[in-house]
């Protein structure tokens, strides 16, 4: 969910502080990485301006996917920084707009077909051929 809270926080007031608490994770206080991820970070809300109005949710959930990966990445060097994202993470989706906290997913399925649905997260799939109708 960190992905998605810090791209969902670049359009709110909550940005700075986000954004400050990202690069603090990041940096570790070493001043070149602060430079580095503050410069990403700084593009999320120009990207967001630019797309169009039809781009916006691709554009969105492609920010939130490569934040996801970098968030995934820097928690699989420094497994022991958990907790200081999941507190900075709750701190965001607290202070972001009510708008910005609740989501609605429509799923419709038709005739025989199967819906493998997640709103926030990861979902795994195995297929079990013993399970299939008429086995």
């Amino acid at each position: 969910m960190g992905g998605g809270t810090i791209v969902a926080a670049a359009a709110t007031d909550a940005w700075q502080g986000t954004r400050g608490g990202v690069v603090r994770l990041f940096s570790r206080g070493d001043g070149q990485e602060e430079q580095r991820i503050s410069g990403q970070l700084d593009r999320i809300p120009h990207q967001l301006e630019q797309a169009s109005e039809a781009e916006q949710e691709q554009v969105r959930t492609a920010l939130a996917d490569r934040w996801r990966v970098k968030l995934a990445e820097l928690l699989e060097e420094y497994p022991e920084l958990e907790g200081e994202l999941r507190a900075l993470v709750e701190q965001v989706r607290a202070s972001a707009p009510e708008a910005q906290q609740f989501f609605t997913q429509n799923n419709h399925s038709h005739d025989q077909s199967r819906q493998y649905v997640v709103q926030h997260g990861t979902i795994v799939i195995r297929d079990d051929p013993s399970a299939r109708r008429g086995s």
